[in-house]
């Protein structure tokens, strides 16, 4: 088995709140990012997600797989995403999230690929199309980002809007509660089946 890793470092003026909402946020996914047509949660806690994806491959853009994504938050700066996807490739993403001053921080990504058989022949085009999946997502999500932090510093609340005017200056450090909330009918729930057979 051979392990391939890449790494992109940014800097971006959002806080550590917003970035990781955003990486949390699921129902985002195949709304905002082009390559992603749709997810689904299987289990969530604060500090665990399971979920299945279908999006379209980097690069062969008209080929579409699916994977199951396990991301775990290791610690309040950490998430790691794992999933096997296209041709059965394993991969490990490890974001770490540095606020370095009060809404600018430092975002390092660090992506692992476990090429196993004739999978390493795969090598030379991984750089490309990772290169490319970094970037393109990370220009779709960007603005997230910078909003969500601009509206948090207003005392924005989900599910509650914002406060009173009098109200609408939050200094200090932003929290995040994890999971999010969501609507219970939000098209990322996976519906259960309660038939009996």
């Amino acid at each position: 088995m051979k392990i391939v890793e890449f790494d992109f470092t940014r800097k971006v003026n959002a806080s550590h709140a917003a970035i990781m909402w955003n990486y949390w946020d699921h129902e985002h996914l195949y709304v905002v990012h082009e390559n992603y047509k749709d997810a689904k949660i299987i289990h969530e806690n604060e500090n665990y997600a399971a979920y299945l994806l279908t999006y379209k491959i980097p690069i062969f853009r008209f080929l579409t797989s699916k994977s199951l994504n396990i991301q775990i938050l290791e610690n309040k700066n950490t998430l790691k995403i794992f999933n096997m996807g296209f041709l059965n490739i394993a991969i490990q993403t490890t974001i770490t999230v540095h606020e370095f001053e009060q809404d600018h921080s430092e975002v390092k990504i660090n992506y692992k690929f476990y090429l196993k058989g004739w999978r390493r022949v795969l090598e030379p085009f991984l750089s490309r199309m990772v290169k490319s999946w970094n970037e393109k997502t990370w220009k779709e999500d960007l603005n997230l980002k910078l909003r969500r932090t601009k509206i948090q510093r207003l005392g924005f609340k989900d599910f509650t809007g914002l406060p009173p005017l009098k109200n609408r200056q939050i200094d200090g450090k932003i929290e995040i509660n994890l999971p999010i909330k969501r609507h219970k009918n939000s098209p990322l729930n996976v519906k259960q089946n309660n038939n009996k057979r």
